[in-house]
């Protein structure tokens, strides 16, 4: 198939057809598995074969962007940026949320369900006909990838933004062997299992997407992690730059598209990227641009419009029946790591507490009486895969919750709504009552157990409010003096935040919602219109 040529499935297909077909690619092995490690990784370029992308790969003109924390955000604020500088876009990140066609974005949207269905069928089926048992079919984030290179490929975008799914070494999207330009954003603690225990190591997978004389990017890291980056970029001749973090006085008093004040840090990387970009092809008069004083407006409009599902986001609950619109209002963050869920805490403090004094700043006409009796209170509601350490990451949403003066009046346990070996909406299953609640057990005892830490404020402060609490959950075991609940299914936990809130008129919360970006996802299927 020709570079630009369009491809139909042989006969029209349903969406869920397609995702039954895509389920079929989800692995039972764990992802400390040694086919994770890249044993496998040579398959790549065979399946780049198959499809016949590979001289296609190489005329895309790439920005490659690895991290723990903050690669996502980093490719966002890059795709506003190029896009708002004219540049026909492709962005490829992971994971999706509600629909996997948020994987794709062609300037700025999600690839429409007619183009999707047309690559995917197109992919799917041409690597069936032509994978061996030596060779088989890829799994689910591989052929993803593939399917990105091919939709991107298609649609003769100017500039493919890739965010690498894990580590970077051995991850699918590194088989790109020539990118314009590479990024790598805050490193931490995550994937352990897989990556190595210890900074160094993981910094080392990390690095690996750095290409030979490609310049890079990245943002001041720990010392153990820097290391390592400014070695391998050593021996690969690379011209590994740190960046600062975006000063503020840039944006002519505007903000950032995205909330938090780490996201100063990532856009600074995606500055830096997109300059080098534009600069290494062709765009000179903006490349050339000193941006250490200004910014060209077409980057300051990029910074501030760019938006990320499920990082930051503040969604009021659309089917709450109340007398006040807001009185049930999510705060939906995917952190789940230690340094993420830091981060998470001080967003979210610093969001209800904004949201507080901007209430208390009102007048007191009869509009806003009724606002202004309400007794707002913060709830958790939270999930994380079984290979997190809530011991570590529990802790740290508490105190540095606590240091900003917020607390956490209940805190909700239940899990996921999608089920891991299919894709798509048909993987929603109803609230399934034998289901196994052992790792919400577990979460609760860990929230419990660092409650009876604190022997201070924040205890008392949370149980004497707990107490005016209705539950009435009928299951999980939670009484009304109890500061934490576990719920057979999440929908019976949203409806019991939705019960609340009708049931006592007095009452707002704020609902904070981390620990996965799946659980982030099923939330926002069941509280969106």
């Amino acid at each position: 198939m020709a570079d630009g040529e369009k491809e139909s499935p042989a006969a029209p297909t349903t969406y869920d057809e397609a995702m039954e077909a895509l389920s079929s690619l989800i692995t039972k092995r764990s992802r400390g598995n040694n086919s994770n490690k890249g044993n496998q990784f040579d398959l790549l370029f065979h399946y780049l074969k198959i499809l016949e992308l590979e001289d296609a790969l190489d005329d895309l003109k790439i920005v490659h962007v690895a991290g723990t924390k903050g690669k996502g955000s980093t490719c966002t604020f890059t795709e506003s940026i190029l896009r708002n500088c004219g540049i026909r876009t492709g962005l490829f990140t992971s994971p999706h949320l509600i629909d996997v066609r948020e994987r794709f974005r062609l300037d700025g949207a999600d690839i429409s369900q007619e183009k999707f269905l047309s690559y995917f069928w197109w992919c799917f089926n041409r690597l069936k006909e032509r994978t061996t048992e030596d060779v088989p079919m890829p799994p689910l984030f591989r052929f993803l990838t593939l399917l990105a290179f091919k939709i991107f490929s298609a649609e003769q975008v100017d500039v493919a933004i890739l965010e690498v799914g894990l580590g970077g070494r051995f991850d699918a999207t590194n088989v790109v062997q020539k990118p314009v330009v590479c990024g790598i954003a805050s490193l931490g603690y995550d994937h352990m299992e897989i990556l190595g225990d210890t900074l160094g190591k993981i910094a080392g997978e990390k690095a690996g997407i750095l290409k030979r004389g490609i310049p890079a990017f990245t943002v001041q890291q720990p010392e153990e992690a820097m290391c390592v980056l400014e070695d391998k970029a050593s021996n690969l001749n690379v011209d590994l730059q740190v960046v600062p973090p975006l000063d503020v006085n840039l944006l002519n008093g505007q903000k950032l598209g995205l909330e938090g004040e780490h996201q100063y840090v990532n856009a600074g990387l995606a500055i830096a990227l997109s300059f080098t970009w534009l600069k290494r092809t062709g765009h000179l008069e903006l490349a050339n641009q000193d941006h250490t004083d200004s910014l060209p407006e077409q980057f300051i409009k990029g910074l501030t419009a760019a938006s990320f599902q499920g990082r930051a986001q503040i969604v009021p609950d659309q089917y709450v029946d109340s007398e006040k619109d807001g009185d049930l209002v999510f705060y939906l963050d995917g952190a789940h790591s230690p340094e993420s869920m830091e981060i998470c805490a001080k967003w979210f403090s610093g969001a209800v507490k904004g949201e507080h004094q901007s209430d208390t700043a009102k007048p007191q006409v009869s509009s806003s009486t009724h606002q202004l009796k309400k007794n707002i209170m913060q709830i958790l509601l939270f999930n994380c895969m079984t290979v997190r350490d809530p011991e570590l990451l529990l802790p740290q949403l508490m105190k540095t919750c606590a240091s900003q003066d917020v607390y956490f009046k209940k805190a909700l346990f239940a899990p996921n709504m999608s089920v891991y070996h299919k894709v798509g909406t048909h993987a929603l299953p109803s609230a399934v009552p034998e289901a196994d609640l052992s790792w919400q057990l577990t979460l609760q005892r860990v929230w419990d157990n660092t409650m009876q830490k604190d022997k201070g404020r924040e205890a008392k402060q949370v149980n004497h409010v707990a107490e005016e609490m209705k539950d009435d959950t009928g299951k999980g075991g939670g009484s009304h003096e109890s500061s934490s609940v576990v719920f057979p299914s999440l929908p019976l936990a949203i409806k019991w935040l939705r019960d609340t809130v009708r049931q006592n008129q007095s009452v707002r919360l704020q609902v904070l919602v981390t620990g996965s970006l799946h659980l982030v996802g099923d939330v926002l299927k069941l509280i969106r219109k």
